[in-house]
């Protein structure tokens, strides 16, 4: 018991010293010259030390931007970007398949502002094909409705944590972009990726954890399929979990997770502020699944959605499957479903293709349901 207690120690005091050297290390990086691109010195100076902190109370200006690799931190707490365009991603010519472009990349803080009163168009922070990446305490107000603010496109191992991901602007009419969008990498789900279409090898989304968050956009967090070829629509995304969040979407559902198995979704307020009512674009909470295979992936699967405050148009929360898989395990417990159709809308566990319920096992208990 004795060298227990002195193993746990010495591991306690080393971690201690290591957090300590990583924040002695950090290179302090000061914003330039008015006109100057400060995404060109802090890019600089993570390729060469890996660690850059910046100046609390100072503003920086991104004309490019952030290029981010393998075991970088970048530590933001306190300073201004300006961001003329997209902050930061990894789409330079190191990506490669599967997760193995970057991995252990690290954000902390900064408010990330648009240069542009109504947001950039485009994506403010992109991963594509990474893993292991934390971003925590950040204020992301760059992108335009129509736009998103984080993209993860074949990442697995992310977590956002007590962030801010605000979209600008209206958005189109029947707009249903993201401001946190969970991807395949597929020609149709990443575009950007055009130059290098090896990637396109429908690497899914695995281990994403949403913690902590508020979240605004035309349509708040989805985990995508892909819609327009039949080439990866039975990839799915594994283990997504949204906590302790606060999301609305303007135009569409606050949470729509497509082809996902494995989803927790506990301790949240969900709000659809769709005046599509007669629409799925109006649910508050909505789990499908579009891919018909591995079957098993799905019925095997534990989905919670435990504690939440859900609001939704058509639905408060629904649960479907178009196909003939259907989700395993599904835990439905003392969440407060809202639906402006009424209360017999508010919580639909639908039939899929095979009409049969979407879920092999439905617990059901506590719910409460309101017309609102």
């Amino acid at each position: 018991m004795v060298n227990k207690m002195k193993k746990c120690l010495l591991i306690f005091f080393l971690a201690i010293l290591i957090l300590f050297r990583a924040d002695v290390q950090a290179k302090v990086v000061k914003p330039g010259k008015k006109g100057t691109d400060d995404a060109k010195s802090i890019t600089r100076e993570l390729k060469k030390s890996g660690r850059v902190k910046l100046v609390k109370g100072k503003k920086y200006h991104l004309r490019s931007n952030i290029r981010v690799g393998s075991n970088m931190t970048l530590n933001a707490t306190g300073a201004t970007l300006i961001v003329y365009h997209s902050a930061i991603r990894n789409d330079g010519g190191k990506l490669k398949k599967g997760y193995a472009s970057m991995a252990n990349i690290k954000i902390v803080g900064g408010t990330w502002k648009s240069k542009k009163k109504k947001g950039n168009s485009g994506t403010s922070f992109s991963f594509s094909h990474a893993r292991n990446i934390t971003l925590k305490n950040m204020d992301i107000r760059c992108a335009h409705a129509d736009g998103h603010g984080i993209e993860l496109v074949g990442c697995k191992d992310v977590t956002i944590k007590n962030c801010k991901v605000i979209a600008k602007g209206n958005g189109k009419k029947n707009s249903i972009e993201e401001s946190i969008q969970i991807d395949m990498a597929e020609k149709y789900t990443a575009p950007f990726l055009k130059k290098r279409p090896r990637l396109w090898d429908g690497t899914p989304c695995r281990n994403i954890v949403i913690d902590g968050c508020t979240v605004t956009g035309c349509r708040g967090i989805s985990s995508n399929y892909v819609k327009k070829t039949k080439k990866f629509l039975n990839e799915y995304h594994d283990n997504i979990v949204i906590r302790n969040c606060t999301v609305t979407g303007t135009k569409a559902e606050a949470l729509a997770l497509f082809n996902a198995t494995n989803v927790t979704v506990k301790n949240n307020t969900l709000i659809s502020r769709s005046k599509r009512v007669d629409e799925a674009y109006s649910i508050g909470c909505h789990l499908a699944i579009f891919g018909n295979k591995p079957v098993s992936a799905y019925a095997k699967g534990k989905n919670l959605v435990e504690n939440n405050v859900i609001k939704g148009g058509r639905q408060g929360f629904q649960i479907c499957s178009h196909t003939e898989s259907v989700y395993g395990e599904l835990v439905i417990r003392n969440n407060k479903i809202y639906c402006k159709n009424g209360i017999w809308d508010a919580l639909h566990v639908a039939y899929n293709a095979g009409y049969m319920s979407s879920a092999e096992t439905v617990d059901d208990q506590g719910n409460i349901l309101y017309e609102w």
